[in-house]
């Protein structure tokens, strides 16, 4: 009785599990949702041939072409100053900035005068006793007579004292006019040291002056730079090439232009840059009565750009649409990514100038993260397409229920 239960209970387990293992293979499969890559959207230009000029940037203060220290040549009392001998003010070349008590100066010219005077007149009695001494040799002597008789030694005394004479007249003008301290330049008065009432020795600084008529700016290359510039020629003034120098001034920025004149020459051993110097005419615009006034004052930082050598049969393109250093990604008529490979001639402005493409290319500037030669993209704009692309097991799949 109880080999009939055990075998009853058996048999009931077997007869179960069949039908669920039958129920599970016959029962319909859940249908699986399809897993699918979504296509990429780009921004894509044409790339253009173009001939184009090489902008090279660099960056420096400006500074004037001449800066001089204004000294006193004489010494004395400061008796009168100019009111436009003032920090900031603009001077002409010959402005009387101050004057030194010229007394003495005025005493010491009379008295070389006096002494001038009194030499020529001891000379022409000089000159009249060699006269008269060769009068009375032709009377009562023989022959030639020598210097001693004739008194000349005495004659060149008297002629030398005169030339020393009229060579003191001379300092003693000369210091005159120093006591009139002038500008030899036009200029801006960057400094003062002196005042009305003040005594000043000789060699005392009196002022600096910063000349007007011209600025200057060094502007610091890398020596691979320097492949993209022609550079200036001693005196050659058709070698200077153009720079434009970009600054702020009363809160905007504001352009200036000028000429790259010289290279100083050397290497500088700190940072081994190369130095260019451009220069700029009339920089605080004192002939400009238009109302785009604006002065390149001194001290300004400005950015500069050198114009120079041009290209041809080039493409500029957006420094973003490079991969792999030196390749391109394409769009094709298909919708994918083709890679090709570019001749990197510049990199400038955040752009990329290259050599290499065609005008049909088409190029992708959307940076894609992790590209692949031949991978689906779609342009922003295209009309609309499938926005997803089928895994290739789908592909596979979807084909063999066709052919079924």
């Amino acid at each position: 009785m109880t080999k009939r239960i055990f075998f009853t209970g058996l048999a009931f387990v077997v007869f179960t599990i069949t039908l669920l293992t039958l129920a599970t293979i016959f029962s319909p499969r859940p249908a699986q949702k399809k897993q699918s890559i979504p296509i990429i959207l780009v921004e894509t230009i044409n790339a253009e041939l173009q001939d184009l000029q090489f902008q090279i940037p660099s960056q420096g203060p400006v500074n004037p072409l001449i800066k001089s220290n204004l000294v006193a040549e004489v010494s004395g009392q400061v008796t009168d100053v100019s009111p436009t001998f003032k920090v900031g003010s603009f001077i002409k070349k010959g402005d009387v900035l101050l004057t030194i008590d010229p007394a003495n100066y005025v005493a010491n010219l009379r008295s070389a005068q006096a002494a001038l005077a009194q030499a020529k007149a001891n000379y022409q009695d000089a000159k009249a006793r060699t006269e008269q001494a060769r009068k009375d040799w032709k009377k009562i002597g023989k022959g030639e007579p020598n210097d001693m008789v004739l008194r000349i030694p005495q004659l060149n005394q008297a002629k030398a004292s005169v030339q020393s004479a009229e060579a003191s007249v001379l300092r003693a003008q000369k210091d005159l006019s120093k006591t009139k301290v002038t500008a030899k330049f036009d200029a801006l008065v960057k400094s003062k040291q002196v005042d009305l009432g003040q005594y000043v020795n000789t060699g005392f600084t009196l002022g600096l002056l910063f000349g007007t008529d011209k600025a200057e700016v060094r502007l610091p290359l890398p020596d691979k730079e320097l492949s993209f510039l022609q550079l200036p020629a001693q005196g050659k003034s058709s070698t200077f090439s153009d720079v434009t120098l970009s600054g702020i001034y009363a809160g905007s920025k504001r352009n200036w232009y000028g000429k790259i004149v010289r290279t100083e020459g050397v290497v500088d051993e700190s940072n081994r840059l190369t130095y260019l110097v451009a220069e700029i005419d009339d920089p605080y615009q004192l002939t400009n009565t238009g109302s785009d006034f604006a002065p390149l004052r001194y001290g300004t930082f400005v950015q500069a750009k050198i114009s120079g050598l041009s290209a041809t049969g080039v493409f500029q393109i957006p420094e973003a649409s490079l991969v792999n250093k030196n390749q391109v990604m394409l769009f094709d008529g298909e919708g994918v990514v083709k890679f090709k490979e570019v001749n990197i001639i510049r990199n400038e402005n955040n752009a990329v100038i290259v050599s290499g493409l065609s005008n049909e290319d088409e190029v992708i500037v959307t940076p894609i993260e992790n590209p692949v030669d031949g991978m689906k993209v779609r342009k922003i704009g295209e009309a609309n397409q499938t926005a997803e692309a089928e895994p290739e097991d789908d592909k596979a799949a979807n084909t063999a229920n066709v052919s079924q």
